[in-house]
């Protein structure tokens, strides 16, 4: 990283940190408990240029992410899908494509959202899928996407549907659509686990009609934009994942100091000495695979085989930062209501709930492993 690059990263820190200390430390458990889209926070990201980062620096975006993510990791999702969706238009946009929601979405005066999965075992399999017609110049699309973020709030997506192809086949291409369609609608609201704040709903397409100019990339790059794209989601959600973490870390470590066992805080035990260092260790690992994968995205080098590495050690491992921390504070750590003795937050239950939502949901199960020993 040169000078400019490490001091450009200082800044968007200290923008990032200062942010997330005003606007979402007071909002983040409210937040949790209502899980209304907070678009006020939104406007501010806004505001204060975060919104554009993935387009103009990846390493700064990624460091955005993992600053907000230390206190309501909601806010990193919406910002990451966002980003996600930013970098498919960025990069495989066409010009005229780029033109009209590129500087939109980096002023966040768009808010973009990725459209991947759907109720059946893969794209384009079960009585949902989202699959396109193409015929004088325009693509019809019909069916489903499930689990979307952003959903009812994005003002266009990036998606993914299953189209004939020569020989009786099927492709999958990538569409960029407005969210005013006609024919495209939003179910309702999903009640998540955690990450409440970032709406996750349903898309319907009821004969969506594009113009064939809506496709992003070439029909044959359908499958290369969806790897790619949800390999540098799972960069910025590993970073949201180590935000969580550092902030797991911090919070147990006070406690230990304040909780007394056997007349000492327990801070002073090994055991719980262990404890502290395993999180503090794997967060630390994690965060320069993060950086590593980033400053690749960046540079335009190949990077995915990182991105599965990165997916595939917090895979094993993000869940159990909280459960270490949960340990440290003993019954204090799956209590949410601060009891009247207490003084301060308790923020980890919260946390537990957010980590499963950036090392579960996104990719398969086998997606780390085949890429990993498909690049050995």
């Amino acid at each position: 990283m040169s000078t400019s690059q490490a001091n450009e990263q200082q800044r968007i820190t200290k923008i990032a940190d200062a942010f997330a200390d005003e606007f979402l430390e007071p909002i983040a458990a409210d937040l949790d408990r209502n899980g209304k889209y907070p678009k006020a926070i939104i406007v501010e990201l806004a505001k204060h240029d975060l919104l554009g980062l993935a387009v103009s620096t990846f390493t700064g975006h990624i460091q955005a992410v993992q600053c907000l993510s230390h206190v309501c990791p909601a806010v990193g999702t919406i910002l990451n899908n966002h980003a996600a969706a930013s970098y498919a238009i960025g990069k495989w946009g066409s010009t005229a494509q780029k033109s009209l929601y590129l500087s939109a979405l980096g002023k966040g005066e768009v808010l973009g959202a990725l459209g991947v999965y759907e109720r059946g075992t893969a794209i384009g399999i079960g009585q949902n899928a989202l699959v396109g017609s193409e015929a004088n110049g325009k693509i019809t699309l019909t069916g489903k996407k499930s689990f979307v973020r952003n959903a009812g709030v994005a003002d266009v997506y990036v998606v993914f549907a299953t189209l004939p192809a020569e020989a009786g086949k099927t492709s999958i291409n990538a569409f960029i659509v407005d969210a005013k369609a006609a024919g495209l609608s939003v179910g309702a609201a999903e009640q998540t686990m955690g990450l409440r704040g970032c709406p996750v709903a349903e898309l319907t397409f009821k004969n969506v009609v594009l113009d064939t100019s809506a496709r992003l990339g070439a029909p044959k790059d359908g499958v290369a934009i969806l790897s790619e794209t949800l390999a540098v989601y799972a960069v910025g959600e590993a970073a949201q994942t180590v935000g969580i973490g550092k902030a797991a870390a911090k919070h147990a470590a006070a406690a230990a100091k304040h909780r007394i066992q056997f007349g000492h805080p327990i801070f002073s035990l090994q055991a719980i000495q262990t404890l502290l260092a395993d999180i503090a260790s794997d967060t630390h690992l994690a965060w320069l695979g993060v950086q590593n994968a980033a400053q690749l995205i960046e540079d335009g080098a190949p990077f995915t085989t990182e991105s599965a590495m990165i997916k595939n050690f917090l895979g094993r491992f993000g869940q159990r930062l909280l459960t270490d921390a949960i340990q440290v504070e003993g019954g204090m750590g799956i209590c949410e209501k601060v009891p009247p003795h207490f003084t301060g937050t308790l923020p980890l239950a919260r946390l537990f709930r957010d980590i499963a939502g950036t090392t579960l949901l996104e990719l398969p199960a086998d997606f780390p492993e085949a890429i990993i020993a498909a690049s050995l």
